[in-house]
Protein backbone atom coordinates (compact mmCIF):
# COMPACT_ATOMS: atom_id res chain seq x y z
CA UNK A 1 0.00 0.00 0.00
CA UNK A 2 2.88 2.39 0.79
CA UNK A 3 4.42 1.76 -2.63
CA UNK A 4 1.12 2.49 -4.36
CA UNK A 5 0.71 5.71 -2.40
CA UNK A 6 4.29 6.75 -3.22
CA UNK A 7 3.76 6.13 -6.94
CA UNK A 8 0.50 8.10 -6.83
CA UNK A 9 2.30 11.07 -5.22
CA UNK A 10 5.07 10.96 -7.83
CA UNK A 11 2.61 10.95 -10.74
CA UNK A 12 0.49 13.60 -9.03
CA UNK A 13 3.52 15.84 -8.62
CA UNK A 14 4.48 15.41 -12.26
CA UNK A 15 0.95 16.28 -13.35
CA UNK A 16 1.02 19.53 -11.41
CA UNK A 17 4.34 20.78 -12.78
CA UNK A 18 4.16 23.06 -15.76
CA UNK A 19 6.20 22.51 -18.88
CA UNK A 20 8.38 25.37 -19.98
CA UNK A 21 8.64 26.00 -23.70
CA UNK A 22 10.48 28.26 -26.09
CA UNK A 23 8.62 30.82 -28.19
CA UNK A 24 9.45 33.49 -30.75
CA UNK A 25 7.79 36.79 -31.61
CA UNK A 26 8.26 37.63 -35.30
CA UNK A 27 7.57 41.25 -36.17
CA UNK A 28 7.13 42.29 -39.79
CA UNK A 29 6.88 46.03 -40.42
CA UNK A 30 5.74 46.91 -43.93
CA UNK A 31 7.74 49.12 -46.25
CA UNK A 32 7.44 52.72 -45.02
CA UNK A 33 9.82 54.45 -47.40
CA UNK A 34 9.71 53.29 -51.03
CA UNK A 35 12.71 51.14 -51.89
CA UNK A 36 13.57 50.33 -48.25
CA UNK A 37 11.67 47.02 -48.12
CA UNK A 38 9.93 45.55 -45.13
CA UNK A 39 11.65 45.02 -41.80
CA UNK A 40 11.51 41.59 -40.13
CA UNK A 41 12.82 40.89 -36.65
CA UNK A 42 12.56 37.93 -34.29
CA UNK A 43 12.66 38.05 -30.50
CA UNK A 44 13.18 34.71 -28.72
CA UNK A 45 11.41 33.92 -25.45
CA UNK A 46 12.94 30.86 -23.77
CA UNK A 47 11.67 28.67 -20.93
CA UNK A 48 8.31 30.37 -20.41
CA UNK A 49 5.52 28.73 -18.46
CA UNK A 50 1.95 29.00 -19.73
CA UNK A 51 0.93 32.21 -17.95
CA UNK A 52 4.15 34.04 -18.87
CA UNK A 53 3.76 32.88 -22.48
CA UNK A 54 0.20 34.21 -22.62
CA UNK A 55 1.36 37.62 -21.33
CA UNK A 56 4.22 37.76 -23.83
CA UNK A 57 1.88 36.71 -26.67
CA UNK A 58 -0.50 39.56 -25.83
CA UNK A 59 2.39 42.02 -25.87
CA UNK A 60 3.79 40.62 -29.12
CA UNK A 61 0.49 40.79 -30.99
CA UNK A 62 -0.65 44.14 -29.53
CA UNK A 63 1.27 46.14 -32.15
CA UNK A 64 -0.63 44.51 -35.00
CA UNK A 65 2.65 43.51 -36.67
CA UNK A 66 3.74 40.68 -34.36
CA UNK A 67 3.15 36.95 -34.83
CA UNK A 68 3.59 34.62 -31.85
CA UNK A 69 4.74 31.03 -32.38
CA UNK A 70 6.27 28.11 -30.53
CA UNK A 71 9.82 27.08 -31.48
Amino acid sequence: MKKLLFVAFVFGGLALTSCKKDYVCTTTIPEVIPGMGETVSEAPFNDLNKSDAEDAETTCESTGFGVWSEK
